[in-house]
């Protein structure tokens, strides 16, 4: 069970200890309770309408045996949420209003957030708890007495689908007489510290877009005929396997190469190219080849979580100048085989709504495409 601890109530508490050894015994000594939280609910409501999700952390028996339990958090990607906290004493009767108590001691009290990295759009980052970590981005939407962020109302914009569940950490710190603009998660007295499960969900409103087929073009830019490799699925989620070509490219020789996708299960077919670049800042492609099987770019991709900047040619980005302001797309990409060889080329295309930025990677987001070619080199 995690309770408020007043500094003051310490030296009340001597300080009656001294008057009751100067009195009668008949003397009554006056002690103060702690006050007990066994019940937290985070509640995030969505600022577009809709129902809010709803997080509880329960310590049923406070002190005894019995361990809280403790709700997962499931947001929608992409939705922007407003979030507040309550908080209970349920082992009184009737039951505490501990936030009610919080907000009239604002000025001593902070909480602190903390999350698996860049699980969010905004804020970006991976939360304000540690020592160093007190300015890093955070929504506060409410003040003190002093204009210190209090934390029982923020906002968040969740990110991309995640694969697996993240962690979202709530940190209440009690910091009588010396919270300020600079004091941090480590100083004072820990009233709540909770690390709930969170999940990023796909928004349950949207159609999913299906792609049954994938086709890579490489045009030698020093011209001649067109190079294609096409991943095709016949029947969608059928129990019938993809057919994958090979790529086969030439020596030496610079290629652009285009990608096109389609959802073939529609009449007519649709084309899923153009939404793509129709929402060109949500979606990014990655590539992962067999290491130095281009001569450019060199490596072995961007693939990977800490290989977002690893070389790659993208000839377009999700800004309508297309001057290098804004982030790469990779429907059209520039590459230079090497020597003869053989080896893979693996196409990952990330759904990354409200996340993507200069330093998303392939980890980050939904996956709507994986596929990996074979490639050689002749």
């Amino acid at each position: 069970m995690k309770t408020i601890k007043s500094v003051f109530s310490l030296f009340l508490l001597l300080g009656l200890g001294l008057l009751a050894s100067c009195s009668d015994d008949d003397d009554p000594v006056i002690i103060e309770e702690e006050e007990a939280i066994s019940h937290v609910v985070l509640t995030f409501t969505p600022e577009e309408g809709g129902d809010a999700v709803t997080a509880t952390w329960f310590d049923a028996d406070g002190d005894g045996t019995g361990a809280p339990t403790i709700d997962e958090i499931a947001l929608v990607e992409g939705e922007e949420y407003t979030l507040t906290l309550t908080l209970t004493n349920t082992l009184a009767s009737p039951e505490e209003d501990i936030t009610a108590e919080i907000l009239s001691e604002d000025d001593e009290h902070m909480f602190f957030f903390a999350f698996t990295n860049n699980i969010f759009g905004d804020p970006m980052g991976d939360g304000n708890i540690g020592v160093g970590s007190r300015d890093d981005a955070l929504n506060y939407n409410d003040q003190d007495e002093n204009g210190n962020p209090l934390g029982l109302s923020t906002s968040w914009t969740a990110g991309g689908h995640t694969e697996t569940p993240g962690e979202f950490r709530v940190v209440l710190k009690h910091q009588p007489d010396l919270k300020s603009a600079t004091t941090t998660s480590e100083d004072g007295g820990t009233d709540i510290d909770i690390t709930f499960p969170l999940n990023i969900v796909e928004d349950p409103n949207a159609d999913e877009e299906q792609i049954t087929e994938v086709t890579l073009t490489f045009t030698p830019t020093g011209g001649g005929a067109d190079i294609t490799a096409v991943w095709f699925d016949a029947d969608g989620d059928g129990v019938g396997m993809p057919t994958i070509d090979d790529i086969e490219l030439d020596a030496s020789t610079e290629y652009t190469m285009a990608i096109t996708l389609a959802n073939t299960l529609e009449d007519p077919d649709e084309d899923i190219t153009a939404e793509i670049a129709g929402e060109d800042d949500d979606h990014m492609f990655f590539f992962g080849f067999t290491a130095d099987i281009f001569s450019s770019p060199s490596g072995d991709g961007n693939i990977g979580a800490g290989n977002r900047n690893d070389p790659l040619n993208y000839n377009d980005e999700d800004s309508e100048a297309q001057d290098g302001s804004g982030n790469p797309v990779g429907l059209s990409t520039t590459w230079t085989t090497g020597a003869a060889t053989s080896g893979t080329f693996n196409v990952v295309l990330k759904h990354q709504p409200g996340i993507k930025s200069g330093t998303s990677n392939s980890t980050m987001g939904g996956t709507d495409v994986d596929i990996e070619f074979d490639i050689n080199i002749n």
